[in-house]
């Protein structure tokens, strides 16, 4: 069942004076429990469709249904749909309030949706991605990279969403700790049957976690590849 479809995606800016496009007319679907990549050289158009999907960016044209219902554009989620739908950034500092320790940063989002037990569920968050206990009283500063990330991963897993979208969730990282992340996300995806939309340019990154991926250039989807491909590095001489 596909739990996203996009088709004939544009999306265009007006950037010193000038119309540009930034996505032009992509099509894909992302099915229930799989994970499906867009791989590409930056700017071609990767990310701007990630936060479509998200609905930070809502001036878009084409046709866009999420878990089986159309979205608009220029409107902003609500819902189920804030719920369902959350997204882990390429920086996790930025993501990450510098401020607020990492429970105020985790019990938030519980808070903001009526939740329940909230210690209890950032507690089993935290021990989910691996994090001690007493990192909740800490501040961004005071983790690693690679701690950061596994807190906006918590982050963005503590609302149970059907769909996580990942933009670049390990670029920012030493190659160690890139391993540890993409192995947590993938241990995550089959503990909680999700389904994620990965954004990268990195070819291995890709082959290790998609079941599906698409190469873009010029803001346009130009090939696809299924995963027999992916085995056979097909995709790399795309993302050299």
């Amino acid at each position: 069942m596909a739990l996203v479809e996009v088709n004939n995606l544009r999306v265009q800016f007006l950037a010193k004076g000038q119309l540009k496009t930034a996505v032009r007319d992509a099509s894909f679907t992302l099915n229930q429990g799989e994970t499906f990549s867009l791989i590409g050289a930056s700017g071609c158009g990767k990310s701007t469709i990630l936060r479509v999907l998200a609905g930070l960016q809502r001036e878009w044209q084409g046709h866009v249904k999420l878990l089986d219902g159309a979205i608009k554009p220029g409107v902003r989620f609500q819902g189920d749909l804030r719920r369902n739908v959350q997204m882990v950034f390429q920086d996790p500092y930025a993501s990450l309030h510098p401020n607020h320790t990492i429970y105020r940063t985790l019990a938030e989002p519980l808070k903001i949706h009526g939740e329940s037990q909230i210690v209890l569920r950032v507690e089993e968050a935290l021990q989910q991605v691996g994090l001690p206990a007493d990192a909740l009283q800490r501040y961004p500063h005071q983790l690693s990279g690679g701690q950061r990330q596994r807190v906006a991963i918590a982050r963005a897993l503590l609302l149970r969403p059907k769909i996580l979208l990942l933009d670049e969730p390990t670029s920012a990282l030493d190659m160690s700790v890139q391993a540890e992340i993409l192995n947590l996300l993938n241990r995550l995806k089959q503990q909680f049957g999700m389904t994620y939309l990965l954004v990268s340019h990195d070819a291995d990154v890709i082959a290790h976690m998609s079941d599906r991926a698409a190469y873009m250039a010029d803001g346009a989807i130009q090939h696809e590849f299924d995963r027999a491909a992916l085995v056979r590095g097909e995709h790399r001489m795309d993302a050299a």
